[in-house]
């Protein structure tokens, strides 16, 4: 009990959350991390007597969620956008947690607001309505209007929730760590890191000036846009704690008896949102990862308006190319790149390469020869991100987002229309960012990027190799040998360090042009140098070389 003590901030939340995993059937799990002991012997005595309900574990688990409150509602709704995280029937089933709460009274607003500005709420809005048009767990949502006669919607985060949820996911943590210690069939899923991540993400919404900062990106990217609005941010009436932006009126994207009443062409909204959605990944680098249909809405049948910045996803460009690769694996059946996209995310050391590519012929044999109208994107990838799961592949957060977010889209749109196909509006548009990527100025700006990353590499080359050869003197160096995939490896490798030996190469030509430009020595052509003449050709005949052999290599793949 003293460690309990010292772990968590209180004993009677950690009782409640306990009784209510026993309530729910989760005594054995209690069992096992040895914390049965601390449930009442009277709940015990009553379990015995109770007759043994017949009821999937991740029923169970959304129903324990649910009763515990605001916190685990919350997690339950962050876990079920993750299927790289707990197995695929989980997500499904905790895709069905609501996180409607009862409103805080209007006077708690009030004082909020006012602790907030510093001054009365009158003096700031000219209306401010009392009842909230949306009520969660952290927070909830007002309409107002400002004093100039702007519309606004006003998001004030309740008070304590930020103490409720460390108290909550202090407990949390330990009951992980007991059950990472405890129960080998859990341990692969890494509870505690779960939690953790859940703490830093519930961290990052709490904050309300960074969903300030998020949707003011946004409002920056689509500034110009005909068919995508982004809420403006009003950062003078913006804290911590309390948000104020522009108030859009808009259909919710799974309001489909408004959307029918109002004659809304659908599918020409789908295609806006989801073309929308591509953009912000592959051109902005950021996008709106929170795939709930309420956060996109349909303004004046002709638009799409996208809310709530709390939780968004962010591309490299990197991670970028890892996705091109991956959508473009399942629209050709293309199993090699498949594989070869995920594997080069990274494997853990307990991974199976033969396995893997098995696996992913599975679930690729089947399309192989069938059209684009054939193929349900949502379903692929998620057999894909659930293949990740299995395999314990290092997938990005964000890649996992982006695809749970193209899951969610396709869902909605089939409820409507059991017809749609994602996979033929996204299929056009990845073909156009692969051809993009072959062009000559990318291919240029690719290997700009790498010379600047491996210059770094060369300059600590010295030091590291010194390090290696003291080690290999010294006897201390282990080395471990798989030959699974070597020659394939071998080959990368070759083909890698050739790249990078011309990217250097040209960079010294480069250089040593740009040094005897001016130089007064020996003939000239147009008043250059001809040495430096020479230095410039050289470059590019090997640039030529270089992106002819890249060009080509990628025309073999896709």
């Amino acid at each position: 009990m003293l460690n309990i003590i010292k772990e968590v901030r209180d004993l009677s939340r950690f009782r409640q959350i306990l009784k209510v995993l026993f309530d729910e059937g989760f005594d054995f799990v209690l069992e096992k991390i040895n914390l049965k002991k601390h449930v009442p012997i009277a709940e015990r005595i009553k379990s015995k007597l109770k007759k043994p309900e017949k009821t999937r574990n991740e029923i169970r688990l959304r129903r324990v969620l649910e009763k515990l409150g605001p916190t685990f509602i919350k997690f339950g709704q962050v876990l079920s956008v993750r299927p790289d995280l707990i197995p695929k029937e989980y997500c499904k089933e905790l895709e069905k947690l609501q996180d409607d709460v009862p409103p805080m009274p209007w006077i708690e607003v009030r004082r909020i607001v006012e602790k907030e500005f510093g001054m009365p709420i009158d003096r700031i809005f000219r209306k401010f309505e009392t009842n909230p048009i949306a009520s969660a767990s952290i927070s909830q949502v007002h309409k107002a209007v400002l004093k100039n006669n702007d519309i606004v919607a006003v998001k004030v985060q309740r008070p304590n929730a930020k103490k409720t949820m460390e108290t909550d996911i202090d407990i949390m943590i330990y009951i992980a760590s007991l059950l990472e210690k405890g129960m080998e069939n859990i341990r692969k899923y890494k509870p505690v890191k779960v939690v953790e991540e859940f703490r830093t993400w519930t961290e990052k919404e709490l904050d309300f000036r960074l969903e300030a900062r998020n949707a003011k990106k946004f409002y920056e990217n689509f500034r110009n846009s005909r068919h995508v609005k982004i809420p403006k941010v009003y950062s003078e009436f913006t804290t911590d704690k309390v948000l104020t932006l522009e108030y859009i009126d808009g259909i919710e994207l799974n309001d489909f008896e408004r959307i029918r009443k109002n004659n809304v062409n659908f599918k020409r909204m789908i295609g806006i949102g989801l073309e929308a959605l591509l953009e912000q990944v592959f051109v902005h680098g950021i996008f709106h990862a929170d795939p709930h249909p309420g956060n996109i809405l349909i303004v004046d049948n002709d638009m799409v308006a996208f809310v709530d910045f709390g939780i968004v996803g962010f591309f490299d460009e990197r991670l970028k190319q890892k996705c091109i690769n991956l959508v473009a694996g399942i629209v050709n059946q293309d199993e090699e790149l498949i594989l070869e996209t995920l594997t080069s995310l990274g494997m853990s050391d307990t991974g199976n390469y033969d396995e893997l590519r098995s696996d992913i012929s599975s679930i690729i044999s089947p399309l192989k020869g069938a059209s684009l109208k054939d193929i349900k994107l949502s379903k692929v990838l998620e057999e894909i991100l659930d293949l990740a799961l299995q395999h314990n592949l290092k997938v990005p957060a964000s890649l996992v987002l982006f695809g749970k977010t193209i899951i969610t889209l396709e869902g909605v749109a089939i409820k409507y229309d059991p017809d749609f196909k994602i996979v033929e509006s996204v299929e056009p548009f990845i073909r156009k960012l692969m051809l993009k990527q072959k062009n000559p100025f990318s291919q240029l700006k690719g290997i700009s990027h790498n010379i600047r990353r491996y210059k770094h590499l060369f300059e600590d080359f010295p030091y590291r190799a010194e390090k290696i050869l003291s080690r290999l003197e010294s006897g201390s160096v282990k080395v471990d040998i798989e030959d699974t995939g070597i020659r394939k490896l071998s080959l990368e490798i070759d083909r890698s360090s050739n790249r990078i030996t011309y990217g250097l190469m040209i960079s010294a030509f480069l250089i040593v042009a740009a040094l005897l430009i001016n130089v007064q020595l020996g003939p000239k052509l147009l008043g250059i140098s001809i040495f430096s003449l020479a230095s410039f050709i050289f470059a590019s005949i090997m640039t030529l070389v270089l992106i002819v052999s890249i060009i080509t290599e990628k025309f073999r793949r896709f």
